[in-house]
Parts: C-alpha cells; sequence; structure tokens
C-alpha cells in the first residue's frame, strides 16, 4: 500500500511559479491551491509567510510589517517568516542596516516567530519540502508511539491546547500571562480577554467548556 502524501497548501495569491514547480517535482507531497487567511504556505499545522528582501524592507520603510507579523502572532498555529534573496536586491534603498537588524530580533523575540533564510526560490521549495517531511514524520512517530509531553510545561500546554480555539502559540500565550493551568481555567471572561488573540467570543466558548 503506497503511503500517504503529505499535503502542503499554498496561497492561490502566491505568484512564485518556480517555488511551485520545484515542489511538485516530489512524489511524495500533494500540493494544494486555496485562499489562506494568513501566510503563503500551509503544513502540518505551521503557517509560513514568504517575503522577497526587497518587500521585507519596503514593508518596514512603510509600515505593513508588523502589522503583518501582529496578525501571524495571533494565530492559533505556528508561524514562521521565510526571507528570500540577495543582499544586493536592496542595494538600492535607504535602509540602514542596524534597522533592518533590528526588525528581525524584534519578529524573534517579541513576536515568537522563527525565521528561515532563502537566497532563491529553488532553495525556498528545499526548506519547504525539508519543513514539510520533517513536520510529518514528528508527527507520525507521535501517532505510532502515543507518546505524550513528558516536561512540566509541555504538559501545561498540552492541557490548555484542548480548549476551544487554542492552538499551540495561544496556549503558550496563556500560560506565560496566568503562569499555571490552574489560573486560567479560572479565569473570567474579561481576564481571558487580556491575552492577544482572546476576544469576547473565544473568551466566552472557553468559559462555557470550562463550567458546562
Amino acid at each position: 500500500m503506497a503511503a500517504a502524501k503529505i499535503p502542503l497548501f499554498y496561497d492561490d495569491r502566491e505568484h512564485a511559479e518556480k517555488i511551485i514547480y520545484e515542489l511538485s517535482l516530489h512524489e511524495d507531497l500533494s500540493l494544494i491551491k486555496k485562499r489562506l487567511k494568513l501566510g503563503d504556505y500551509q503544513l502540518n499545522g505551521w503557517l509560513i509567510e514568504r517575503k522577497t528582501l526587497p518587500d521585507l524592507v519596503q514593508s518596514l520603510c512603510d509600515g505593513r510589517l508588523f502589522s503583518q507579523v501582529a496578525r501571524l502572532a495571533q494565530s492559533p498555529n505556528h508561524t514562521a517568516l521565510l526571507i528570500e534573496g540577495y543582499t544586493q536586491d536592496i542595494a538600492c534603498y535607504q535602509i540602514r542596516r542596524e534597522a533592518l537588524i533590528g526588525a528581525l530580533c524584534s519578529i524573534s523575540i517579541n513576536f515568537h516567530i522563527p525565521i528561515l533564510r532563502s537566497l532563491s526560490q529553488t532553495e525556498t521549495a528545499k526548506i519547504l519540502y525539508f519543513c514539510a517531511t520533517q513536520l510529518n514524520r514528528r508527527e507520525h512517530e507521535l501517532t505510532l508511539t502515543g507518546r505524550k509531553p513528558k516536561r512540566k510545561k509541555n504538559q501545561q500546554l498540552f492541557i490548555l491546547q484542548s480548549l476551544p480555539e487554542v492552538g499551540p502559540k495561544l496556549a503558550n500565550k496563556l500560560l506565560c500571562h496566568f503562569a499555571s493551568v490552574e489560573a486560567v481555567v479560572t479565569a473570567s471572561e474579561e481576564a481571558l480577554m487580556q491575552v492577544g488573540g482572546i476576544g469576547k467570543n473565544k473568551a466566552s466558548k472557553i468559559r462555557e467548556v470550562l463550567t458546562r
């Protein structure tokens, strides 16, 4: 029996024919075009936003970058930023190197979004393939062994992810904000809404499942 293909979704507005072609050469991938609300690629619970270096610099200069990054950070999915291109691609932009480095540090540290680096569409395709296969292998191993998180924090996050519309990133935000699972499950709607990514509707659903 043939092994199931790994699904890799890509946004229908993503204009990167070389990437899609390179990915299509892998017989263990199933490429699916769809409209993604966030990110350019989706695989195994991860959203990956791809930006060329010129697009990154332009969005930093016109103020769009951090609003885009904030939306990614509030997603219930894991998210990553993939930056593509050579340094000479931005030689014509009047931007200080320190400003760009500062922005990347903020994205990594303040928003907890990992940054992947690629030089070309061909290399981007390789990175996406490596991510897809490694994530799929990890998920397969967990399914076979039934292994549950052993570390205390991972156990806490595992419990919080059972709440309505709470993914890995939001679970981590809840634990950081409240410091314990007990504090989360006893928190009021108003207290839950103090956590980024939780609005009134989501807070209401969480309280409903905890008190029903």
